[in-house]
């Protein structure tokens, strides 16, 4: 009896053994982890899920979605990368049409990660905090870059987005309808967008997704230029003031604008505009801002005051994306605080 009573204890020990050599020889998901809605604070459900490995470029590898509990685990191992590529790959999580992205880095662990979504909101849409406006006259032609950038500070966290767009904004008719768009959101990487027309003469509206906390709004486009020509200068937020750059060796003159100095990275000179509907630039002079080190397909000029966050360490991400023009504001608004604008009248959605 008592031999019995060792034989299947015994069993029962080599079958515990088993078990968890098994669990010890299974190995752990590579990446997994849970995703949560910041709005609500709880695991959200149905969040498709993008894991790409940055190894020779941005390479997707496998797609998930989460589980009830808001858990997601992949299969697939993310692919070593050289020692001077500080990051391994990316998730990218959708939800309600909008993505998040989470940069994974080389030699972390990638288990028990937390993917944070927000609800999507399209209704009192904050608008821009400050806009900088930024001249390049050549010989025949002058580049125009704009820069508006929105602080997205609601309680509880959402996105905004909507049809009407997050960001409306006057093109002058010289431009032909043509303005090339990105935005730059929290994690600092800058995304091409679109602008389409919204219905109002010369108004275009952008619908760049604003997430928790900063977000940029880039424009760029080009008219004619000859020596001593006006640039007018619209504005859909009714009391938002702007700054205007120019390189050194251009003036600029007009109603209400004031000198400021010059910008202590690119010497590029800066005004103050009034905060009015329409402002009326007097350019004369030609002159380009200093590039980038970086060199960007487009050529951008980057007044570099306040870089987006990580943007140093995600140079080598962002070249593969899109070159877009770095502008700070810390540098362009450290000489007084603007007032707070009111968004578009209803006539301009």
């Amino acid at each position: 009896m008592r031999r019995a009573e060792l034989t299947r204890t015994a069993i029962r020990a080599a079958v515990g053994l088993a078990c968890l050599w098994g669990a010890a020889a299974r190995p752990a998901p590579a990446v997994s982890g849970f995703v949560v809605n910041g709005t609500t604070g709880r695991p959200q459900a149905g969040v498709m899920l993008t894991l790409s490995s940055f190894r020779g470029g941005m390479t997707p590898l496998e797609e998930v979605q989460s589980g009830n509990d808001g858990s997601f685990e992949f299969a697939k191992e993310l692919p070593a990368v050289g020692s001077g590529q500080p990051f391994q790959g990316a998730i990218r999580a959708e939800h309600e049409g909008i993505g998040y992205t989470e940069i994974l880095r080389g030699g972390a662990a990638h288990d028990g990660l937390r993917i944070t979504v927000y609800s999507v909101e399209d209704t009192s849409l904050p608008a821009p905090r400050n806009r900088v406006v930024i001249v390049e006259p050549g010989n025949q032609e002058m580049v125009v870059r704009e820069s508006y950038q929105f602080v997205n500070e609601a309680e509880p966290p959402v996105t905004y987005s909507s049809a009407d767009g997050t960001l409306q904004f006057y093109l002058p008719p010289e431009a032909d309808g043509n303005v090339d768009v990105s935005g730059t959101g929290p994690a600092g990487m800058p995304l091409r967008s679109t602008a389409l027309p919204s219905g109002v003469t010369d108004l275009y509206k952008v619908d760049f997704p604003l997430k928790p906390g900063e977000n940029r709004i880039d424009l760029q486009y080009a008219i004619a230029y000859a020596d001593g020509a006006e640039l007018v200068v619209r504005s859909a937020y009714e009391g938002l003031q702007a700054r205007v750059a120019a390189p050194a060796g251009v003036a600029i003159d007009g109603v209400g604008i004031t000198e400021l100095g010059q910008e202590p990275t690119t010497q590029a000179s800066i005004w103050v505009m009034p905060p009015d509907p329409s402002v009326t630039l007097r350019v004369s002079g030609t002159g380009q801002l200093a590039r980038s080190g970086g060199g960007s397909e487009s050529g951008s000029s980057d007044i570099r005051v306040a870089p987006a966050p990580v943007a140093e360490e995600l140079a080598w991400i962002i070249c593969l994306t899109v070159g877009i023009l770095g502008v700070g504001f810390f540098h362009l608004w450290s000489a007084s605080g603007p007032a707070r604008p009111r968004g578009p009248g209803r006539g301009h959605t």
